[in-house]
């Protein structure tokens, strides 16, 4: 079974808690810019396998694609995916046929509306702005995405990264 989310990331980080000495502010540089990066993330429970895909924008295609993706990585074994009602996850026609045609590789399952807490993905999310964004700056897109992947990455070799995140959940 793997749960799915995305998530934003923006280019100027995110400001958290920090310390400092006393009477002296932190600062984090900025560009007052978002360039966006949207990714794709799935967890497996079982394995606390992680999984992700960066798209342009988040829409019924870019999770067509990340669908694609997770079916070849679990070929021959059924991927029971939930999700939650987000407007990405409404496929075309095209998309939707696909699912029917593929049911014996892959089914959704839609978690009901605005349960956030259900997700375990979300987890996962906040430990890669801790790892990734947290008060940093980064001067590129390329800089930040490529922070992004060795996060996502190294969630992918030690999957004990990834099971504190979703432990409450099994």
């Amino acid at each position: 079974m793997l749960f799915e989310d995305e998530a934003s990331f923006w280019l100027d980080g995110t400001l958290h808690r920090t310390w400092a000495p006393v009477g002296k502010q932190p600062r984090v540089d900025t560009y007052g810019q978002r360039k966006t990066a949207h990714v794709f993330g799935a967890v497996n429970l079982d394995t606390a396998a992680f999984h992700f895909r960066f798209a342009q924008v988040f829409n019924g295609s870019t999770f067509f694609r990340f669908l694609k993706q997770l079916v070849a990585i679990y070929k021959g074994r059924k991927v029971f995916l939930i999700i939650d009602n987000a407007p990405a996850h409404w496929l075309s026609i095209e998309g939707r046929e696909w699912l029917r045609q593929n049911s014996e590789a892959i089914e959704l399952h839609r978690l009901p509306p605005y349960s956030p807490e259900y997700m375990p993905v979300e987890g996962i999310w906040k430990e890669t702005r801790k790892q990734a964004t947290h008060n940093r700056f980064y001067p590129t897109v390329e800089e930040r995405n490529a922070a992004l992947r060795r996060t996502f990455q190294r969630f992918q070799r030690r999957p004990e990264l990834v099971a504190p995140q979703v432990a409450r959940f099994l």
